[in-house]
């Protein structure tokens, strides 16, 4: 279950490549690719992404390698195995 309640398909590496990842709908960034401990993520930059002096907000960088370093490490764990339950 996602933070919200709604149900998310079980793979995180589904939902990238689909770019069903929450926090890049709400940032505007895209996984590209994720496996074996790596991730590359893109990002458009554009007006909504600017601090007040008008250049990319550090934030924003911060939430994107963060979103990158999680699927990178994410890509090393085994796959769940769908017919267990999930806590």
């Amino acid at each position: 279950m996602s933070a919200q309640g709604i149900p998310l398909k079980s793979d995180f590496r589904e939902r990238a490549r689909v770019n069903d990842i929450p926090v890049a709908r709400l940032i505007g960034f895209e996984a590209k690719e994720i496996a074996d401990g790596r991730a590359t993520v893109m990002l458009a930059a554009g007006p909504q992404h600017a601090n007040p002096m008008g250049t990319l907000y550090g934030g924003i960088l911060c939430d994107i390698a963060d979103a990158a370093m999680g699927m990178a490490f994410a890509s090393t764990l085994p796959r769940r195995n769908p017919s267990l339950p999930s806590n």
